[in-house]
């Protein structure tokens, strides 16, 4: 995350909390200086057990909202800084137009400056990558062809 000329004036540490299909990971915490370095891989997995048809799986995406946050660590319950919101599904497959990194993967966002974060918005450069795999039915259920 870069926000160049920004200084913070408190120096607890900070961390990434992401929430996408329901689930919530956090990076490890970093040393409150810009550019922060969360160098992590953060797995969500999901299993859509009624979802036979993909473009369900599609309006399903749609309807999640992935969002990020990047808190510091102010007690009592730690600072929001920034935030970004984003439906899933243009989350993890964003439109083809946008500029590729040198290996095709990279992307940045600007995040949305919280009132108390004074200066620039953050800008975050990440990658996402997504597996859609076919399983099985469950035993229980049949199903006729």
């Amino acid at each position: 995350i870069t926000c160049p000329g920004v200084l913070l004036k408190d120096k607890e540490e900070l961390y990434l909390s992401v929430s996408v299909l329901g689930q919530y990971k956090k990076t490890r915490c970093v040393p409150a200086a810009f550019p922060l370095f969360f160098q992590e891989k953060l797995v969500f997995e999901k299993a859509f057990a009624d979802v036979v048809d993909p473009g369900d799986l599609v309006e399903l995406l749609e309807l999640d909202t992935a969002v990020l946050k990047l808190i510091q660590l102010i007690p009592p319950a730690g600072k929001i800084l920034a935030t970004y919101e984003e439906n899933t599904r243009d989350f993890l497959f964003p439109d083809p137009k946008l500029t590729r990194g040198h290996q095709g993967l990279d992307r940045e966002i600007l995040m949305k400056r919280s009132s108390s974060f004074t200066g620039i918005a953050p800008k975050l450069r990440f990658s996402t990558s997504s597996l859609i795999t076919e399983s099985l039915l469950s035993s229980g259920r049949s199903h006729i062809q």
